[in-house]
């Protein structure tokens, strides 16, 4: 491993994980036994579509193994084969953060990922929390969702919860280890103790280590994983449940294309950061070593389960998030440092009320606190030494910034008349925004953030905004109908939210203050511009289900108010920024099925047919021409997207074949920069060597496929500077799993 591994301690979850092993092991009376998987229906099912009133799509435990790749990191790789979802990254193994998902076209800046149904993630920062072997189901919501589900900053685009396997009833040991193409190696180990005799305590704790080299140009990637679950029954009312998380990242960044490089792919492939040091600082601000990200986090939550009465329930739910990192990027022929610090606690206040069989009530209070960034506060601008160290050259940003506070009360009432399901809730979004002070940064030195204020920097009255609430109701309505045991179709509409995005605003104002000050232009006038994202969505299905054959076909549409836009305006000579006044219209037809032939084969699949397109062209701020996007599609927005696969069983071995095709997408609004679709196959097998012990093999890309797989994370960029990043190549990796 290079230079970044060397700098980490690679052992860091397995010191934990062994370490705790004797004191859970005799802690009571613990037998070998079966291991039984708890908190997860039981399913063989690739994919799962529950049939309610809110539809949603679900991962089960065998699509997470299938499709999270040897390396079971990555919250959006079993999220693949979901209809209108297309998961996008440079890194065959899904380990670094440079990635994207676009559900129905839109991209994940407005994703609310949950874990348990909390916003266990900061906006800005950050890695995957959670080894997916310890998530026992992801749930998509891709349409309208009730009240009590995508709780988080934004859920415009959707969201995706992550479900956790509980500590299970039997002792048990899952152990894993990995190695593959380009340096990869994982281990990965849980132990659970199974129900203590004397305390009643059930527990696990699960480590991992995990490392590979980048495909392509110099540079590696590392992650250490370490998490602890609790779940105590005390008496007949009360349970708690209590996980822990550790998790430490370290990666060198892939160099992403310009869209004249995407028209030579097989020549620039392999275009990368500089591998070697030239001594001129400008043109080693590219080199590979100071174009990097390290994260830590932290992250603990509970569930306090109070039972009042039977089928009535008392839920509280506290969480804390902290994510400490810093990111190393080329600007200019300079190197930046952000520091990012991000903190989140928050809690949620819930009431479950059963009434009957026919009667299902939730009552709930969301609250958070968030303390930035976005946007950024602590940023510095660095020369790059002959040696490839840094020299501070000048400090490019200083703010003060005060936590972003959320409250969000809810409730959902769900009604069966028969085989009638009509269900129907309310939530109230209220967005704290505190008041930003930017500072005058010429001549203020090195020091860390918390020192810096013994300066006395000045206050910049031109980058300063007042604090403000940004408040929406939320509605969403549904209802499903049951004709027959085959037949079933529901009707559902959602209002989402995504929040503004202050950072870019914020960040363009600042590099570029003197142009916007000319123009008599202040951040607050900027700022004004910028509005929460409403989605109005509209989703239309019907199910059959007979046997093994499972196929859900679903019509949606939407109409997108506020959506955030950057737009380069010729009357303020070429200066760019972003305003939340563009609408669109979005609609489409969804396909997903599983067909179960007989004991030994399965087929699972989906298909999506979208379009989302401008409803007017964009008018500039200070009243110039107007930039021609009406009809125009959304960058970076599959129209077709065609998704499949299959599970051959025979004897103790498994072939697992999946196809994707992606349809051609844009890289610009203009629709200048045509992107060609791609169609990649994979391929992975198991075979059980003995009992719970088996061989795996995950072959990626089996062509070898050169192809743009990500277009630069956002969909609301209307300027050419688009960043194209090629898909991974052939990837071979085997996994050594058992189970005891």
């Amino acid at each position: 491993m290079k230079k970044l591994h060397q700098q980490k301690n690679r052992s860091t979850a397995f010191t934990f994980l062994i370490a705790a092993i004797p004191r859970l092991s005799a802690a009571g009376d613990i037998t070998l036994d079966e291991v039984t998987i708890t908190s997860a229906p039981a399913t063989s099912a690739v994919m799962v579509s529950e049939p309610q009133p809110t539809p949603k799509s679900s991962v089960a435990q065998e699509g997470i193994e299938l499709l999270g790749g040897p390396a079971q990191t990555s919250v959006y790789a079993p999220l693949d084969l979901v209809p209108s979802v297309n998961y996008e990254s440079s890194d065959p193994y899904g380990l670094s953060p440079t990635r994207n998902i676009n559900i129905r076209g839109k991209s994940d800046f407005h994703v609310t990922r949950n874990i348990e149904g909390l916003p266990v993630a900061g906006i800005v920062g950050g890695t995957d929390l959670i080894d997916l072997e310890n998530v026992g189901r992801f749930d998509v919501y891709r349409g309208g969702m009730p009240a009590n589900q995508g709780l988080g900053m934004s859920n415009a685009t959707g969201a995706v919860d992550q479900q956790l396997l509980a500590p299970r009833e039997k002792f048990g040991v899952i152990g894993k280890q990995a190695l593959g193409s380009f340096g990869f190696l994982r281990s990965f180990l849980r132990l659970d103790t199974g129900k203590l005799s004397e305390t009643g305590t059930s527990a696990f704790i699960s480590g991992s280590t995990t490392a590979t080299d980048k495909w392509k140009g110099e540079g590696d990637i590392s992650r250490e994983n370490a998490m602890l679950g609790l779940s105590q029954q005390l008496g007949d009312r009360l349970k708690i449940d209590i996980d822990f998380v550790y998790n430490q990242f370290a990666g060198h960044t892939y160099r992403p294309l310009t869209y004249n490089q995407v028209q030579d792919l097989h020549h620039f492939a392999d275009y990368d950061y500089n591998a070697n040091l030239s001594g001129n600082s400008a043109a080693d601000a590219n080199y590979y070593d100071v174009n990097r990200s390290e994260y830590e986090n932290y992250a603990t939550l509970a569930k306090i389960d109070f039972k009042l009465a039977e089928g009535q329930h008392l839920i509280v739910k506290p969480y804390y998030w902290d994510s400490d990192g810093v990111i190393y990027s080329a600007n200019g022929s300079n190197v930046q440092i952000w520091h990012q610090k991000n903190d989140n606690l928050g809690g949620v206040l819930e009431y479950q009320g059963n009434f009957g069989t026919h009667t299902n009530l939730v009552v709930g209070y969301w609250a958070q606190s968030m303390a930035p960034p976005p946007p950024p506060t602590d940023q510095t601008l660095n020369r790059v030494n002959a040696d490839g160290s840094l020299s501070f050259n000048r400090r490019s940003t200083l703010a003060k910034i005060d936590p972003f506070l959320v409250n969000s009360p809810y409730f959902q009432l769900t009604e069966t008349f028969g085989h009638t399901v009509v269900s129907g809730g309310l939530r109230y979004m209220d967005l704290g925004v505190p008041e930003m002070q930017y500072y005058k940064t010429a001549g203020l030195p090195n020091v860390p953030y918390d020192q810096i204020w013994a300066y006395n920097p000045t206050p910049d009255a031109n980058a300063a905004t007042s604090e403000k609430n940004y408040g929406e109701f939320l509605p969403n309505f549904g209802v499903r109908q049951q004709f027959n045991a085959e037949w079933s179709a529901s009707a559902s509409y959602g209002r989402r939210f995504g929040r503004p995005d202050w950072g870019p605003q914020a960040s363009n104002y600042i590099s570029n203050e003197a142009a916007f000050v000319a123009k008599g232009m202040t951040l607050q006038n900027l700022v004004d511009r910028v509005k929460p994202e409403l989605s109005d969505q509209l989703d239309l299905s019907v199910s059959y289900k007979n046997g093994g054959f499972n196929v859900v076909s679903t019509l949606f549409g939407a109409k997108n108010q506020n959506r955030q836009v950057m737009v380069t305006d010729s009357s303020l000579g070429g200066l760019s920024y972003y305003q939340g006044t563009a609408k669109t219209t979005q609609y489409g037809i969804e396909f997903e099925a599983d067909y179960q032939l007989n004991e030994s084969l399965s087929l699972f699949g989906s298909a999506t047919l979208a379009s989302e397109t401008y409803d007017e062209d964009t008018p500039t701020l200070a009243g110039g021409r107007s930039l021609a996007t009406k009809g125009k599609q959304i960058p970076n927005t599959a129209s077709t997207l065609f998704k499949g696969g299959l599970n051959y069983r025979w004897h103790d071995l498994t072939l697992s074949p999946v196809v994707k095709n992606i349809g051609r997408r844009y890289g610009d609004s203009a629709e200048t920069q045509i992107v060609n679709g791609y169609t990649v196959f994979d391929l992975n097998a198991s075979y059980h060597i003995w009992h719970d012990i088996r061989l795996s093999m995950s072959l990626q890309n089996v062509f070898d496929r050169q192809y743009v797989s990500q277009i630069s994370a956002n969909d609301f960029n209307l300027n050419n500077a688009t960043a194209y990043y090629v898909g991974a190549p052939r990837t071979l990796a085997f996994t050594l799993s058992g189970k005891f």
